[in-house]
C-alpha cells in the first residue's frame, strides 16, 4: 500500500477510477437482474467488472513496479488534427529540448502552462505515420498533472542552481 501513497496524483486517480467504474457497473447490473429478472445484464456487467478489475491490477503493476517514464515541461503549441481523435502537443523542457506528443481532443491543455505526462514504459517502435503511432501507442498513455503557468522567474532559478 505503501507504493500506492508514493505514486503520483494522476496514476493513483486512474487506478481507482477504473476499479469505482468496474464496480458501479457491476452494482448497476445486479440491480438490474434483481429487479426485472434479467441475467444477460448481470452476464454483461460481470464482464465489464472483470476487465475494469484487470485494468486496474495492469495499472498497480506500472504504479508498483515504476514502469512509467515522465514528460516534463511547457506547452508551446497545440496542433489540432482534423477528423482525428488528437491533436498534437509540443512540450519544451527546461533545457529547450522540444518533444512532441499526441494526445486525446478532450485533454485541456493550454499554451504557456507547465506539465507533467505519464506515460506506461514501452518498447513500441515508431512506423512514420502520426495516424498509426498513436494508434499504436493509445494505451500507453496515463495521465497528466498541471504545475502552473509558465514564469521567467522559475527559468531564472534554474539556470542560476
Amino acid at each position: 500500500m505503501s507504493k500506492l501513497r508514493d505514486a503520483p496524483t494522476p496514476l493513483r486517480r486512474k487506478l481507482y477510477l477504473t476499479v469505482i467504474i468496474g464496480i458501479v457497473c457491476l452494482l448497476i447490473g445486479l440491480a438490474i437482474f434483481i429487479f426485472l429478472k434479467d441475467k444477460m445484464m448481470l452476464f454483461l456487467s460481470l464482464i465489464i467488472c472483470a476487465f475494469s478489475i484487470g485494468k486496474a491490477v495492469d495499472y498497480y503493476r506500472v504504479i508498483a513496479g515504476k514502469d512509467y517514464e515522465i514528460v516534463e515541461g511547457t506547452c508551446v503549441s497545440i496542433t489540432p488534427k482534423p477528423l482525428r481523435k488528437y491533436h498534437k502537443i509540443k512540450i519544451m523542457d527546461d533545457n529547450g529540448v522540444e518533444s512532441s506528443l499526441l494526445l486525446n481532443k478532450q485533454s485541456k491543455v493550454k499554451i504557456g502552462y507547465r506539465y507533467r505526462f505519464y506515460f506506461k514504459e514501452t518498447q513500441h517502435i515508431s512506423l512514420g505515420s502520426e495516424y498509426l503511432d498513436s494508434a499504436l501507442s493509445s494505451d500507453c498513455f496515463l495521465g497528466y498533472e498541471e504545475l502552473g503557468e509558465y514564469t521567467e522567474q522559475e527559468n531564472e532559478t534554474v539556470t542560476a542552481e
